[in-house]
């Protein structure tokens, strides 16, 4: 398949005699596929050369590809012709409203320049915030991949006392579809003078690093879940680019020393030795297949974050419930994390099943403490041990009862019966405690047909019950950076040593918040009972009305004063990442809610 460019691109002659075929919009337009949308914000002095460089990597695939070129307007180009800017490239507001599956960002070379001091930064870091949203899949190169790593990940650079210029041999540290088809060492081209600290990426729980140098910094490096990838040297370079660009500098008088691993030989006079044009080939068209046709949605447009929506254990407290929520869950495609609470009251004199799990467990230590006096008290621990087995008994039937009322298999009501054999088996209070929002989400997961994640799998608590932050949110982010939906039981984690310890009780709010903010969501939906945050306890006023805006702050005012509206420990995750929280009812689903947000 072609490059979808202009019919007169200078490029496009260059490319055709080169026998890479290229193809018009208007011929695209009849053609009975979705092609993929790609961007390039150029950024290079010599703009038609790099567009040349970028296109010719662009093509070594078997898809079609639609290239917009993009220029800064707060910056004017005096190496490119007025006319082929203003004929051929595009602004960003010219196409901020579009959505794109790739986008390539050049590097300049301005690297010295302290970020803030380049005369089109805001601009810029607009158009990074807009890859976020806009953009499936964001390749960086060179200072745009510095700039990148600075704005979104606070990772600083480093300046080296003689330019970094050359041909350099890296070792593949990481193994993947991105270098699908590698040897163990490859080349790059090099032109900057400054570095990212191999440490510092590796260190960072949100990247991955492909490749890198001590000497000369990270060079290959991508988020976890694919969506940015960072180059530091030039895969796209042709054969004398470097050759050039060392001319331009002696002429300047610039003192630059031949290109390294260059020439023969190092020898300028013996010509030029390629060594990196296969792996480049491979490692633009592996991107192009991989990270973006195989990943992108085809319909573009639904490109955005994840959304995480919690269901409080009144909206789960039996069939009826997990079929409203469903409702609910199926009214709007990006609810794709969901998580759950164990069942609640279904009515005034019901109880709610931790409550009955913690009355097991009471009993049951209750009971093995007796059996010392087994002898004076054999009556009390019959009644004790009776009690205990019908604790169980309701348990097992309510979660029977749901899961026969949702027509769900026999294999899930064997699951039922396990679990309650594993809770006779334990004395650990917070496992027996957890395993009501367990059951709940294995039961919602199979209505759903959505994967189960056990909270115990990406929640991690140190010995001493303290929530190891980095671990968890490394762990849900690696465990939920593909396209899976998931349903993820609330209120619990796992320890160091394997044990599993739970939140407060509340817990499910903290555990959707979490994820919330581990994944940087659009929005945490926190579904309850009542219409949103009330002015007052409705059970006690009838003229209670619903609040519809709050700010993180009133919210943790209300509730550091007993106020029960929301758990404490569950807005810090949410507002540290200004994720705005919506209380809703899941009877009443077109119910406005309350919005808790920044402002």
């Amino acid at each position: 398949m072609p490059l979808v460019i202009p019919s007169d691109l200078p490029a496009k002659s260059i490319l055709e005699k080169e026998q890479i075929f290229t193809m018009t919009t208007q011929r695209a337009e009849t053609q009975d596929i979705r092609p993929l949308k790609l961007a390039i914000l150029n950024l290079m002095p010599k703009k038609e050369e790099t567009e040349t460089q970028l296109l010719r990597m662009l093509s070594n695939t078997a898809l079609q590809v639609h290239v917009d070129l993009i220029r800064t307007d707060s910056h004017e180009s005096k190496n490119t012709d007025y006319t082929h800017l203003h004929r051929f490239y595009k602004t960003f507001d010219e196409i901020k409203q579009n959505k794109y599956d790739a986008m390539i960002i050049t590097g300049a070379p301005i690297e010295t320049m302290e970020y803030e001091n380049v005369d089109y930064w805001q601009e810029f870091t607009k158009i990074l915030e807009y890859a976020k949203e806009h953009v499936f899949s964001t390749m960086f190169i060179c200072w745009a991949s510095q700039a990148a790593l600075y704005h979104y990940y606070g990772i600083k650079k480093y300046q080296k006392p003689k330019k970094i210029f050359g041909v350099y041999e890296f070792d593949l540290k990481k193994r993947g579809t991105l270098t699908k088809g590698f040897d163990d060492s490859f080349f790059i081209p090099q032109s900057r003078y400054t570095y990212n600290e191999l440490q510092d990426v590796l260190s960072h729980p949100d990247l991955d690093v492909w490749a890198g140098r001590e000497d000369i910094g990270a060079n290959l490096v991508s988020s976890k879940d694919g969506r940015f990838l960072f180059v530091a040297g030039h895969f796209e370079y042709d054969e004398d680019t470097l050759y050039q660009e060392y001319l331009r500098d002696k002429a300047k008088g610039l003192g630059t020393a031949i290109p390294e691993n260059y020439f023969i030989e190092n020898d300028e006079t013996k010509g030029i030795k390629v060594k990196w044009r296969s792996h480049a080939n491979l490692f633009f068209s592996n991107w192009l297949n991989y990270c973006v046709y195989q990943e992108t949605p085809y319909d573009i447009s639904q490109i955005s974050k994840k959304k995480v929506a919690k269901f409080g254990g009144s909206s789960l407290s039996d069939a009826g419930q997990f079929s409203k929520v469903k409702d609910i869950i199926y009214s709007s495609e990006d609810r794709e994390i969901i998580v759950v609470s164990a069942p609640g009251k279904r009515n005034e004199k019901d109880t709610k099943i931790t409550d009955i799990l913690n009355q097991y467990y009471i009993l049951k230590k209750d009971n093995k403490d007796l059996m010392q006096l087994e002898e004076k008290i054999r009556k009390f621990r019959k009644e004790n041990e009776e009690k205990k087995e019908n604790s169980l008994d309701i348990i097992v039937n309510r979660f029977t009862d749901i899961a026969k009322e949702l027509e769900l298999s026999q294999e899930t009501v064997s699951v039922i019966q396990h679990v309650i054999s594993k809770i006779k088996d334990s004395d650990n209070r917070d496992f027996i405690l957890s395993r009501g929002e367990y059951l709940n989400a294995i039961l919602m997961a199979k209505y759903l047909n959505y994967e189960f994640l056990d909270a115990e799998d990406i929640i991690f608590f140190d010995n001493n019950g303290v929530l190891n932050k980095r671990k968890t949110y490394q762990s849900i982010r690696q465990k939920m950076a593909n396209h899976l939906k998931f349903v993820v039981p609330g209120f619990y984690g796992k320890t160091e040593n394997g044990e599993i310890k739970t939140f407060d009780r509340g817990g499910s709010d903290i555990t959707g918040s979490i994820i919330a903010g581990a994944l940087n969501s659009e929005l945490y939906e926190n579904w309850t009972d009542v219409d949103g945050v009330m002015t007052a306890d409705p059970n006690k006023d009838k003229n209670a009305k619903t609040i519809d805006h709050l700010s993180y702050e009133q919210l943790l005012r209300m509730a550091e004063k007993g106020a029960n509206v929301y758990h404490l420990d569950a807005i810090e995750p949410v507002m540290k990442q200004e994720i705005p929280i919506h209380i809703r009812n899941t009877n009443n689903p077109s119910g406005k809610g309350t919005i808790v947000q920044k402002k």
